[in-house]
Order: C-alpha cells, then structure tokens, then sequence
C-alpha cells in the first residue's frame, strides 16, 4: 500500500470518515468531464456504494461514451434536470472533484452549500469559489484520482476491482499515459496497486485510445488539414469554423487532436478552436515551459499548467485574435524565465 503524504493525511482521514457516516451523496465533475475527473466520480460510487450508500452521480454536460466502461450500474449520471437538482439538495455531503472553479460545475454550481460540500482536486481550487467544509487539495498530485485512492485507503475497506478500475482511468488520462511531468514515482506506485488489484492495462487502452469512430476521424483530419503556424513563437493551433463543422457533418470531441498538433516539430503550445455559435471552445496544450492554466484562466476557464481550456463568448476571427496574443506573451514569459 502506498504511502499517503502527510500534508494530506489529516484531510484524508477526515474526509473518509464524514463519507462512511454519509447516508447520501452526490457527486459533480466538471463540464466536459474528462478521464480524472469522471475517474474520481466513479470510483467513489463504486466503493460505497456497496458500503449501504446511496450514491448521485451528477453530470453538468452529457456524459462521454469514451468513458462508459468505467460507469457503475444503476443508470446514467442525473443531467441539471429536475431529479439531477433534487438529488444534490437532499444529499448528506455534496462532492466536487477535480471541477477546481465553481463556473465549471455548470447549472448544479448554485445549488452546492458550503457546510455540506468535500472538495478533492489536484488544480490550485479557488476556494472563496466553491466554498467547502472539508477539502483535500494538492496540486503536486498527478490526478485527482490519486487523492481519491488516499481517501479510499483511509476508509479501511478494500480497493476493490471496481474502483481501481476508475481510478487507473483517471491516472492514465491526466499523465498522458504517464508522459507527461505530473507523472511522479508515486504515480508509478499507485498505477503497480491497482493493477495488483485486477487491472489490464490493454483492457483500458483499447476504449480509450484505439476506438475512434468516423466522426473522430473526420474532426481529426480535418484540424489538421486546417492547422496554422507561429514559427517564431513556437504556435500552432487550427480552427474549426461553422463552415467546416457542416461540411464534415459536426464535431466529434477528441482530444487526441491537441496530442498531435503538440507533436509537430519545435511545437510550444497547441491550440484548438472550435466555433460553437457565439462561444468558441478554446484547449490548450504546453509542450515546454508556458503556463498555458494561466492563459486560460484569464479568459475564464482553467486546467493545468500544461493542458488548460476555456469557453469564450465572442466572434471566432476577435477571439482568435486574442488568445493568440495572450499565447504569444505567455511564451515570451517563459522564455525569458528561462534566460
């Protein structure tokens, strides 16, 4: 079993011990929710659950299909519909992980209340905006399913294969297949438990990475036939207007697409636009030493230093305009840090 570092342990005892008093909970991931954060959800359903726990998981935005294997029974996610709202009312304690903005939390973000709300999160979690009784956040952690794991582990009960499953999904997701430099020997340590704990690690890469569907194709080939060049600035991003949205019938979201404008040669960051029709959807990608979360956050989103994202409203050619300006004084920063 792995260790649990000390500035973490007391939050994680803490936090298990209120989730195993719990009658009820409801559980958010952020808009998009992504493979940690739906990794978090799902491997705190699966573990108390069985426990006696009545357990909502609750989805801001449609839930991905990507991630359907790691789904417990009983149902989808409740969408911000009536039953979705009803459910976070009622619940003893209301979860949030890996959402690190109150914004992001969509239509359920109002109806959290602050004596009744855990955060968990590996992103610097602004807490005067989601406001929380108990929180366990550390962003020297590689994914918030790591945090989860120590909750888990501080309950006394069995990491058992369900679980584990989840939370190798989220480990794998958010390090790029243990890639990219969130990747610690603890993540190494905890990937090695878990898979002690029944995980095929094919089993999980086959539904995550090698079952792109047509439209997933189409939206691929069509980012990078659309892809543009910064040379100097080390930039190159592509964007997907209305235009061409129709002509290849709408978009299919794939983030595989950020991975191989990244990969193209003398690449510091990656960006990806998506036309939604007075928003542009905005992912970015930090191959080097950019602060691609700070650029993000300054236009209303959020993420990682080195894989962020926003929602602008706007006109595509304006918002373009500026975040490839932002993106251009953000590695001119860095570069100079560097010197």
């Amino acid at each position: 079993m792995i260790e649990i570092p000390s500035q973490r342990l007391d939050s994680a005892l803490k936090i298990a011990a209120l989730f195993r008093d719990a009658r009820s909970m409801a559980i958010s991931t952020h808009v998009n929710g992504d493979g940690d954060g739906w990794g978090s959800a799902c491997a705190l359903a699966y573990h108390f659950r069985p426990l006696g726990v009545q357990v909502h998981l609750l989805a801001a935005s449609p839930f991905p299909d990507r991630f359907r294997f790691i789904l417990p029974s009983g149902g989808d996610p409740l969408d911000p519909g009536l039953e979705g709202m009803e459910a976070l009312r009622s619940a003893d304690v209301q979860i949030v992980v890996d959402a690190s903005e109150s914004s992001r939390l969509g239509q359920f973000a109002s109806e959290f209340e602050a004596e009744r709300t855990v955060v968990i999160d590996h992103h610097a979690v602004a807490l005067d905006s989601i406001k929380a009784s108990l929180s366990l956040i550390d962003p020297s952690a590689s994914a918030t399913t790591e945090l989860v794991h120590h909750v888990l582990t501080c309950t006394g009960d069995v990491v058992g294969p369900g679980p584990a499953l989840a939370l190798y999904v989220g480990l794998v997701t958010d390090t790029g297949s243990f890639r990219y430099s969130n990747t610690t020997p603890r993540t190494h340590r905890l990937a090695a438990e878990l898979i002690e704990a029944g995980i095929d690690p094919e089993a999980v890469y086959r539904p995550l990475f090698a079952t792109l569907t047509p439209a997933e194709l189409a939206t691929l080939q069509a980012a990078l036939a659309a892809h543009q060049r910064d040379e100097e600035h080390g930039i190159t991003w592509s964007v997907l207007d209305k235009e061409l949205i129709a002509r290849i019938g709408g978009l299919a979201e794939y983030e595989g697409i950020l991975d191989h404008l990244r990969n193209l040669q003398g690449t510091e960051v990656a960006i990806l636009f998506r036309d939604l029709g007075g928003s542009v959807k905005i992912s970015l990608r930090s191959s080097g030493v950019t602060d691609v979360a700070s650029v993000a956050r300054a236009l209303g989103g959020g993420g990682h230093e080195k894989a962020a994202g926003a929602d602008v409203e706007g006109d595509l050619v304006e918002v373009t305009g500026r975040v490839l300006e932002a993106c251009r004084a953000a590695i001119s920063e860095g570069m100079s840090r560097r010197s």
